[in-house]
């Protein structure tokens, strides 16, 4: 049987773009509406750049560029949640990450050149940048998948700070002084694989079974460490401070192991 919580492509792209407190359930929900901003805002740029009007560039410009310090304030996430998403009867789209926000920014500014460019008398090089940026926007639309933050990840990668599990000496030595190991998984995975000793708080129930977390430092651990980061974001952002990502299945076991 496939993994049964594994995210779809869709869904790690979401992931990388900052959405990492939400469970594939939640970003399954969250994916078409997700979709609205960037295909409104690219519509708006492309009559713009077709017509070769500046301020219109410039006025879109003004959106991303307000997105990236106002998280929860983009004029077209609040048209889609105060309208829109009432006639499909979708779920409120929460507030931007980090990465998402910078991906606003990078619009606001690629459509800002576009605009200079077109003042200056310089038509090609103004739909050039401007069909750049429609072209990764159509990517973002139809995939999710956003370039900008791809080169995020990759360079909190090279830093070393990007989804890192907690280090094996101190997750040694919280497991020695009483902490809980978790294995977020489907009921189905753990049956057939796990730890001993690990509890099965699977991701998508992980809100219905806080009071496992109240008072105790928990490990968490998954098939490939996604999951577990997941829920380990999803309970820091609720509060619960003494839970800390173990990672990978693999990588768990072999932790538990060497205490015994």
């Amino acid at each position: 049987m496939a993994k049964t919580c594994d995210l779809t492509f869709q869904q790690r792209s979401l992931f990388q773009q900052g959405y990492q407190r939400y469970s594939p359930k939640e970003l399954k929900q969250l994916e078409w509406g997700l979709r609205f901003t960037p295909a409104a805002c690219s519509l708006i740029a492309a009559y713009g750049l077709v017509n070769q009007m500046p301020m219109l560039l410039f006025a879109v410009a003004g959106l991303g560029i307000w997105a990236f310090f106002l998280p929860a304030a983009h004029p077209m996430d609040l048209l889609y949640n105060h309208v829109v998403r009432h006639l499909f009867g979708a779920v409120k789209l929460p507030e931007n990450p980090f990465q998402r926000r910078l991906a606003c920014l990078s619009a606001g500014l690629m459509n800002i050149a576009a605009g200079v460019l077109f003042l200056a008398g310089m038509p090609i090089a103004a739909y050039v940048v401007g069909g750049m940026l429609l072209f990764l926007q159509a990517i973002v639309i139809f995939t999710h998948f956003c370039t900008l933050s791809w080169m995020y990840e990759g360079v909190m990668r090279l830093l070393g700070k990007w989804q890192v599990p907690v280090a094996d000496d101190h997750a040694h030595a919280l497991l020695k002084d009483g902490a809980v190991l978790v294995d977020v998984r489907s009921p189905n995975e753990y049956s057939r694989e796990s730890i001993e000793g690990a509890v099965n708080l699977p991701l998508e129930e992980i809100e219905q079974h806080i009071e496992h977390f109240t008072d105790r430092v928990a490990l968490l651990f998954c098939n490939s460490g996604t999951r577990s980061h997941i829920a380990t974001e999803k309970l820091k952002g609720m509060g619960f401070d003494a839970v800390h990502n173990l990672g990978a299945l693999g990588r768990a076991r072999s932790v538990a192991t060497a205490l015994t």
